[in-house]
């Protein structure tokens, strides 16, 4: 399997070499899409988002960022490229179970376990030790930290952000765009583009999604 990690100006990036690795996958290349830090030491073959060409193209590719707005945005630059097919990267120490399902572009990095029954939209990330309860349902861009838990059926919208080890109790809804902070403990349900903290979760202000970017609604 070869696969190019698009918009690798982030640190996250080189989560996404450990699991290629991990995997026995081949990085055809790693694409830097805008001016911005230097690329993590792990990140190597760089290539420029304007030098790709018909070879590349045609390679599966993910987006290795933590910020649903920012990965919704380098996502829509690499299809607008030429860029066809996402892959699903799932680190082989993770645990997925076999009724999920796990939309094009999504990313379960190391020691996540999916539960029964989850559906996870597009390019969904499950970062390191996050554990998803069964049957929850993730919208699109979805990020969760790590080391977040959620209980069962829990519902979290398009571009919602659940930051470290925050925890969701069973059934609770994240509304799309919201922000869950780090360590959090989320008891009741979460309105659209609404910041909770503390435990228990208490809303601290309203905006446009972590990062200050946002996911549209038709994602």
């Amino acid at each position: 399997m070869r696969l190019v990690l698009f918009a690798v100006s982030s640190p996250y990036a080189a989560e996404a070499v450990e699991t290629a690795a991990r995997l026995g996958w081949e990085i055809a290349a790693c694409v830097r899409n805008v001016d911005g830090p230097p690329t993590p030491p792990e990140v190597a073959d760089v290539v420029e988002a304007d030098e790709l060409d018909a070879e590349l193209l045609a390679v599966p590719f993910t987006v290795p960022l933590t910020t649903p707005g920012h990965r919704y945005a380098a996502t829509a630059d690499a299809r607008s490229r030429g860029f066809a097919r996402q892959a699903v990267l799932v680190d082989p120490t993770a645990v997925v179970a076999a009724s999920a399902t796990l939309g094009e572009g999504a990313y379960v990095n190391a020691r996540a376990i999916v539960g029964a029954g989850v559906r996870a939209g597009r390019s969904c990330s499950a970062n390191r030790g996050a554990s998803i309860g069964h049957h929850n349902l993730l919208g699109d861009y979805v990020s969760l930290g790590p080391g977040v838990v959620t209980g069962g059926s829990c519902r979290i919208g398009t571009g919602a952000f659940v930051g470290v080890g925050a925890t969701l109790a069973p059934e609770v809804a994240v509304g799309a765009n919201a922000v869950v902070g780090a360590g959090a403990v989320v008891v009741e349900d979460v309105p659209d583009g609404t910041v909770v903290v503390g435990n228990p979760a208490r809303a601290l202000r309203h905006g446009p999604g972590h990062g200050g970017v946002s996911v549209p609604a038709d994602g």
